[in-house]
């Protein structure tokens, strides 16, 4: 089991998630100093693809509207990240859809 399944709980069995805990473990992902000090975090990283992985999740509880709601949620907490949080989702089809 990985770092990152350990921290966010990837069990096979999560495929969707709340907003309060989706914006937890994204605050969690920026709040990183190499992330700060490169202005957000690489869309070939493997954090992109816990990014994706989040917006996926949210996308399957709640569409587009719940990621929607927690990339808001992330601007009012973290407002430099949400450039980024859109160019890593912009590729996705649960973003553009």
């Amino acid at each position: 089991m990985g770092f990152l399944s350990k921290l966010f709980g990837g069990g096979k069995g999560s495929s969707e998630i709340d907003p309060d805990t989706a914006l937890q473990q994204l605050v969690t992902l920026y709040d990183v100093p190499d992330v700060k000090a490169e202005g957000g975090i690489s869309p070939t990283s493997p954090q992109a693809s816990e990014v994706r992985s989040i917006g996926r999740k949210l996308h399957k509880a709640g569409g587009k509207a719940q990621m929607e709601a927690v990339r808001d949620s992330l601007r009012a907490r973290v407002p430099w990240a949400t450039q980024n949080l859109e160019t890593i989702w912009g590729g996705m089809k649960e973003w553009q859809g």
